[in-house]
């Protein structure tokens, strides 16, 4: 079967897109921000003498990751890695907070630790930026439809699992899909039970096999500081009104806005694998609602909560619960977020997206401890 459709490039198709890549108009400024003390000529001299993927991501992808945590976070901290064999074969399910770096995160761990990168599933909608199609598809990405009628919609799923599944089962590689269709704007962090569905699709063997078979890791990457945070909160209070439509380059602008604003300390860590115990449902519960709340417990468990979250929690409770959580310092930064807002329901939606994480936290402990 050909997956020409959504499959990244091959090693023999790099050569020309890096020559499109080379030809665009923001690609030295890119460069004089990842290679601060190198010209961007000289840069971009580099970048079209590379030939293969890995090639790529040593010389361009993996030192622009090391780039933007230096210079935007104020440390990038991880956990969990050595639950990973380096010749290991996973799918990554991740929370989804920021539109790119949540994989790319991941990918300069993986390329650091185990030698290799996974592929990536992400929208389609991402491929529609001329400016970003080839750097994305040149780095493993994989396109996801996310539109069609319900027939085309659910053949582009099937098309996709199959895909995985022979990325995964087949050929032993690793790949990232966020556990739901788009970032969790409300930070909530909630695996879509009809992405599991997905993923038994591409497989003959029943659905716990088929989810066993693709080694599942729950991932769960913890920001500080959102730099999207209040583009967010605007869409969440225009979507409340049932009229939201994205404007013209609104993806864009939201990928540029959280690749260089200032994230905080920035957390990944990479959760204990799914066994094929755990995939079998409980009582009458369906396999993609059961391995859906599975996800969910270990990627709230492993949640990194933040100062941020911890202030904007007792703000939006009134309360001082936390007080020994954060300094004076985390307030002012919380309340200069919310100055940037126009009126109470958008700076509502701001502090719930910080304090929701916090929430999630309490609910997954008092629910062990009535099970304990």
């Amino acid at each position: 079967m050909t997956f020409d459709d959504i499959r990244p490039y091959s090693d023999a198709e790099i050569p020309a897109a890096v020559g499109r890549i080379a030809e665009l108009d923001v690609l030295p400024q890119i460069m004089k921000y990842i290679y601060p003390g190198t010209s961007p000529a000289e840069a971009i001299g580099r970048l079209c003498k590379v030939h293969t993927v890995r090639e790529l991501q040593a010389e361009f992808m993996n030192p622009a990751i090391q780039r933007i945590a230096a210079a935007t976070t104020e440390g990038f901290t991880f956990s969990g890695l050595n639950r990973l064999r380096r010749d290991g074969n996973y799918l990554f399910v991740s929370n989804h907070r920021d539109i790119t770096l949540d994989a790319f995160f991941l990918q300069h761990l993986l390329f650091e630790h185990k030698g290799d990168t996974s592929y990536i599933v992400f929208g389609e909608n991402l491929l529609a930026m001329p400016a970003a199609a080839d750097i994305f598809r040149c780095n493993k990405m994989i396109g996801m439809s996310r539109g069609g009628s319900p027939r085309t919609f659910y053949n582009s799923l099937r098309h996709l699992s199959e895909y995985i599944h022979q990325l995964v089962v087949e050929e032993r590689h690793s790949v990232w899909i966020a556990q739901n269709n788009g970032r969790a704007k409300d930070g909530i962090d909630l695996t879509a039970p009809a992405m599991v569905k997905m993923l038994t699709l591409g497989s003959d063997a029943a659905p716990q096999q088929a989810l066993a078979d693709l080694h599942i890791v729950p991932v769960s990457i913890s920001y500080e500081w959102d730099p999207c945070d209040v583009l967010k909160a605007n869409e969440l209070a225009a979507s409340k009104s049932g009229h939201y439509v994205k404007a013209p380059g609104e993806d864009f602008n939201s990928v540029v806005t959280g690749i260089v604003g200032r994230k905080g300390m920035v957390h990944l860590a990479v959760g204990q694998p799914l066994t094929p115990d755990e995939l079998v449902p409980l009582d009458r519960e369906h396999v993609d609602v059961h391995v859906a709340n599975v996800i969910d417990r270990r990627i709230v468990h492993n949640y990194r909560l933040m100062p941020s979250n911890f202030a904007a929690y007792d703000q939006l409770n009134g309360t001082s619960r936390y007080r020994h959580r954060y300094s004076a310092s985390t307030q002012r930064e919380l309340q200069r977020r919310l100055d940037l807002l126009p009126d109470a329901e958008q700076r509502g939606l701001l502090l719930a997206m910080y304090a929701n994480p916090v929430s999630s936290s309490l609910m997954l402990t008092r629910r062990n401890e009535t099970q304990n």
